[in-house]
């Protein structure tokens, strides 16, 4: 399990999804296709609401942990774990839990 939080909220996110946020809502993680401009070779991990919407990325260092993990056969979903209210949109901090593969939860 780590601590995170989700950004490229102003690129990526649906408006509508990111206001119906809660507290404890649980959220799909999933590899991107290709790399962001400026991240080089660097892993995309996109955080999806339960309905497919957009809305962010894992910041790039959490990203390559993640992706990383993914890779040795682990699933990983992440969690809302707190709101911390923003001029423009709200930080979204997330906890990202492991199951199966070498170094996840049973």
């Amino acid at each position: 399990m780590i601590g995170t939080f989700l950004a490229g909220t102003g690129e990526l996110a649906d408006p509508g999804a990111l206001t119906s946020l809660q507290v404890g809502a649980r959220l799909a993680l999933r590899l991107g296709r290709r790399p962001r401009l400026g991240q080089g070779g660097r892993s995309l991990v996109e955080v999806q609401a339960e309905d497919g919407r957009a809305l962010g990325y894992l910041p790039s260092g959490d990203a390559e942990f993640v992706a990383d993990m993914l890779g040795t056969g682990a699933s990983a979903t992440a969690r809302v774990s707190g709101m911390v209210p923003g001029l423009q949109r709200p930080r979204v901090q997330l906890v990202v839990e492991f199951t199966g593969g070498a170094g996840g939860e049973a």
